[in-house]
């Protein structure tokens, strides 16, 4: 019945071809023209396909020419034969077409056609359209479809990228404004087409934050699939990918709805992540009445993320939720001032060159010349070496000045997409306020306390949260590597290897827009792509996490064996030390002392050596117990002091301690060990 009534409607428009009723036509229109299938699905075909594209033309008097233009790597226009298309060889397609003609009963003259594309060689970008001249001489052509040409038998790499869609939008925009128009006239629903111009209409002036990604480089070595986020979870059923590519995803339109979805499906599989640029991007501001989100806020997460996770914490970037829950506690207290200013920062333009630091992971190049420049991010850079720091500021702070006008525009663009934007608090960001904040996290027993700017925030979370920041505190520059960085300290590979777990993931974050530029630039996409998709875990028959407890015999009696039990529970090994014998284990990598730097039996001196006088102090007074130090006796070691005014408070402290130790405590432990 459904053949039927298709092939009715089409005899239906045919026939209008032979109506006189053109003499009615008192202001003939330009052609409507449709293609039905634009984008093969996920943007993709195997090399040595030939790609067939069907459409339909829409007359009100006579159509005199139709052309089919195709061109390969964004070279010259070629044309292809064009045929009559039937309804039944692809009913889907005309079925879809046709679906949007509303008036079926009007006077129209019809063309449904088609091409073929011959196959091209796998790494190849072919885009085509469809260009139609009536005999009033007005010329109208389709949207530009596209498509990537892969390797069929090579390892699946799923790209999450909207903007490959919305950005032919923009370089179509003039003729799509003009198809959406003639629907005044012609009875055809072009609405979807009408809604993603509007979407990308801001970017018309803007160009450069909806850049061109090259994917074909990548198409030569892989088996690539192309979607939007919203496509995601049912992309990874049907592709099973190696690796998951998040490309630029600075849009609050372009949020992962379902990143513990993501996270469980790289984790059953083993799979590598790699996220570009302004994935991370927390954009927002308040407009006097309420909180609008201009990034995908969720991809970073607040405390939760400790417990679900987030795409910060998988790549790496843990202490990044402390900022976001600071941002919403002050938000909720009515000061929105924190709340603006973006943790990470997309769009700062870079032209210094990129230095690959290890060339065991990024072997096709040695360094990326950035000839025309790129863009890169601001806000990972907490992570860096105390030595390094110093000198990422002064260079950060002098680009924020050269290129202010450049920085603004991006918060331009804001404005004319949301309505708001707060660009004094965006370039405020680059003065480091929170980078600076994370660096100096102050910790009590049972809060995290953090000063941004003149603003100083308290936060309280649980226990297993409080342990978990103190810790990352000091270890979260150890648990990443730092791949690839440019002398400005803005462009860098940044890579997280899980080898302490069987259900372990390679990531990747790279902070500049490295999809947008040329072979070089992929190559060593290429190259990160490989690496993560070859996860292997550490093999070994012993715990990784060795744990010596110094203490002497009260305190041990009291609560030394509880905390011995407890990490045992975990998986780790525990060996106590008697000060008499520390000596031998001084140089250990995880040491936890019982006691303060008054406790009995020369444990006390080796609290002296751990904690300055402030925080000797402090145990004395009973103010403060749980301590964490960084490289004490041994360079990468950690040494946590747990300690009361007296041996009772001691063991409470143990206590306090051990609640917040579970299995992603120790799992951190394992990282930093095998890091």
């Amino acid at each position: 019945m459904k053949k039927a009534l298709s092939l009715a409607l089409f005899l239906l428009l045919a026939m209008s071809n032979f109506t006189v009723g053109q003499v009615l036509i008192e202001n003939p229109q330009p052609s409507l023209v449709i293609l039905g299938n634009p984008y093969p699905k996920y943007f993709s075909i195997p090399e040595g396909e030939e790609y067939t594209a069907y459409f339909y033309v829409i007359e009100d008097l006579d159509i005199e020419e139709v052309t089919f233009y195709y061109r390969i790597n964004y070279g010259e226009w070629q044309i292809r034969p064009v045929k009559t298309a039937t309804i039944n060889e692809n009913e889907e397609i005309y079925n879809s077409i046709v679906g949007r003609i509303y008036n079926r009963s009007a006077i129209l003259r019809t063309f449904y056609g088609k091409a073929t594309i011959p196959s091209q060689k796998a790494g190849s970008v072919v885009e085509f359209k469809v260009a139609v001249k009536d005999k009033e001489g007005h010329v109208s052509e389709s949207i530009i479809g596209k498509y990537f040409v892969v390797k069929p038998s090579e390892k699946r790499v799923l790209i999450v990228d909207p903007s490959v869609r919305e950005e032919l939008f923009m370089e179509g925009a003039e003729n799509i404004e003009l198809l959406v128009n003639a629907t005044e006239i012609y009875p055809v629903d072009l609405s979807d087409y009408k809604e993603e111009l509007d979407r990308v209409k801001p970017f018309l002036t803007h160009s450069r934050f909806l850049k061109r990604h090259h994917w074909e480089y990548l198409a030569q070595y892989y088996n690539i699939t192309i979607v939007s986020p919203e496509e995601l979870a049912t992309a990874l059923k049907e592709v099973q990918p190696k690796v998951v590519i998040l490309s630029n995803l600075w849009l609050k339109r372009w949020e992962i709805k379902d990143v513990q979805g993501l996270i469980r499906y790289l984790r059953e599989n083993n799979a590598g992540i790699v996220a570009t640029h302004g994935t991370l991007f927390d954009g927002a501001v308040y407009d006097g009445e309420k909180l609008i989100q201009i990034g995908p806020v969720s991809h970073i997460g607040t405390f939760d993320a400790y417990e679900k996770g987030s795409l910060a914490t998988l790549l790496g970037f843990e202490l990044l939720p402390v900022i976001e829950e600071a941002k919403k506690e002050s938000a909720e207290n009515g000061n929105y001032a924190i709340f603006e200013i973006p943790t990470i920062l997309p769009f700062i333009p870079s032209a210094e060159r990129l230095i690959i630091k290890n060339i065991g992971l990024i072997k096709s190049v040695s360094s990326i010349e950035f000839s025309n420049a790129t863009d890169s991010a601001f806000g990972w850079q907490y992570i860096l070496p105390p030595e390094s720091l110093n000198f990422a500021r002064d260079a950060i702070r002098e680009k924020k000045t050269v290129e202010k006008d450049k920085i603004l525009e991006f918060f331009s663009l804001q404005e004319k997409i949301f309505g708001h934007s707060k660009p004094a608090r965006g370039v405020y960001a680059l003065d480091f306020p929170l980078v600076d904040a994370l660096k100096n996290l102050r910790f009590t027993d049972d809060d995290i306390q953090l000063q941004v700017g003149g603003t100083g925030v308290t936060l309280t979370p649980n226990r297993p949260v409080i342990e978990r920041v103190r810790l990352l505190s000091a270890i979260n520059r150890d648990i990443v590597s730092l791949d690839a960085l440019s002398k400005d300290y803005l462009s860098a590979v940044i890579t997280r290897d899980e080898k302490y777990r069987g259900d372990g993931i390679r990531s990747a974050y790279i902070s500049f827009e490295i999809e947008a530029g040329g072979e070089e630039e992929l190559l060593a996409l290429k190259d990160i792509v490989e690496w993560a998709s070859n996860f292997e875990p550490i093999k070994t028959f012993a715990p990784i996490v060795q744990v010596t407890v110094l203490s002497n015999d009260i305190d041990w009696n009291i609560k030394g064996q509880y905390i011995k039990e407890h990490f045992e529970k975990m998986g780790a090994t525990v060996t106590r030390a008697k000060p008499e014998e520390f000596e031998t284990y001084k140089k250990n990598k995880i040491i936890i002392i019982l006691g303060g730097p008054k406790a009995y039996d020369g444990v006390g001196e080796y609290v002296k050596q751990v904690l300055d006088e402030n925080e000797q102090e402090k145990v004395i007074n009973g103010k403060q117990g749980i301590f964490i130090k960084r490289d004490v006796w041994e360079r990468g070691q950690i040494v946590i002091v747990l300690a009361g005014k007296d041996r009772y408070q001691t063991g409470e402290k143990v206590l306090t301690y051990s609640e917040g130790v579970n299995e992603d405590y120790v799992n951190l432990l394992a990282e930093f060990l095998t890091s």
